[in-house]
């Protein structure tokens, strides 16, 4: 294997949404080893790219936003953006928010995320800061690279059901897992941004091992030569993964990569 592709939350992160001692050592040893680690998340860089290397581990890459950017972290360049045209937005905002009642939205924008009074009904706080509302027509609501949707009746995998026959087909529309799902632009799945950085690399997907535990990890772990799903995964994603590693709370990606470097183990 040249390149090792993870998930983050539920997967390379333990229960407190940071990388666990034995994962930051074994993934430290594959880096010292000369394998490419890659983040890859629906989180968004600015937040999601300094909390993957807070407790040390040496990242190569950072794909945010279920494969919408991509940043270096060696340059701490943001390399590619995907986004949506302004007019784009508003027809995916249009079509879901006719379909379906009480739908509350967000946006990433550049370095932030703005969010409607829907949104901000149902989810008040992020990371225990309030959330500042912004309505539709706000024209810092620009260069979104992600739309969230959000209903307090629906569960997120039901919901991604729901809204995509209200978006066109090319468009991704997916869930981490949290309370709200993920629309991204064409080509910013997990699977084709790495299939892309992986075509800069010169790497084949052949000698790429992938983890993932939910539904937005399943384009990555169906292209990766070797996807690997977590055992707290969804079943849709073991059935699609070629093995199954143990939980995240079990340290399952940093025992896979002891056993691919023929390490021991540590805790």
């Amino acid at each position: 294997m040249k390149l090792i592709a993870s998930d983050l939350d539920g997967t390379l992160f333990d229960v407190d949404h940071r990388p666990a001692p034995r994962t930051v050592v074994a993934v430290n040893a594959a880096v010292d080893a000369g394998i490419v680690v890659v983040a890859v998340t629906g989180r968004s860089y600015f937040g999601g790219a300094p909390l993957a290397i807070s407790t040390g581990a040496r990242l190569d890459w950072f794909i945010g936003s279920n494969g919408g950017h991509r940043l270096d972290y060696a340059t701490n360049v943001l390399e590619e953006r995907l986004t949506f045209t302004s007019e784009a937005v508003d027809e995916i905002c249009d079509g879901v928010d006719a379909a379906l009642e009480k739908v509350g939205f967000a946006w990433e924008i550049g370095e932030g995320l703005a969010w409607n009074q829907v949104f901000v009904d149902m989810a008040p706080t992020t990371q225990s800061r309030p959330r500042i509302v912004m309505e539709r027509g706000d024209q810092r609501i620009s260069e979104v690279g992600k739309i969230f949707v959000a209903h307090p009746e629906v569960t997120s995998v039901d919901l991604v059901d729901l809204v995509q026959p209200h978006v066109h087909a090319d468009l991704n529309v997916t869930t981490s897992g949290a309370k709200f799902v993920e629309i991204t632009p064409a080509g910013a799945d997990k699977g084709s941004a790495l299939a892309r950085l992986c075509g800069n690399l010169g790497i084949e997907r052949s000698e790429v091992v992938a983890f993932g535990d939910n539904q937005n990890d399943l384009t990555m772990l169906d292209w990766a030569g070797r996807g690997v799903a977590m055992g707290n995964a969804l079943g849709m994603v073991k059935a699609v993964a070629d093995e199954v590693a143990a939980p995240n709370h079990e340290h399952g990606v940093a025992q896979v990569i002891e056993a691919m470097l023929g390490s021991r183990s540590f805790s």
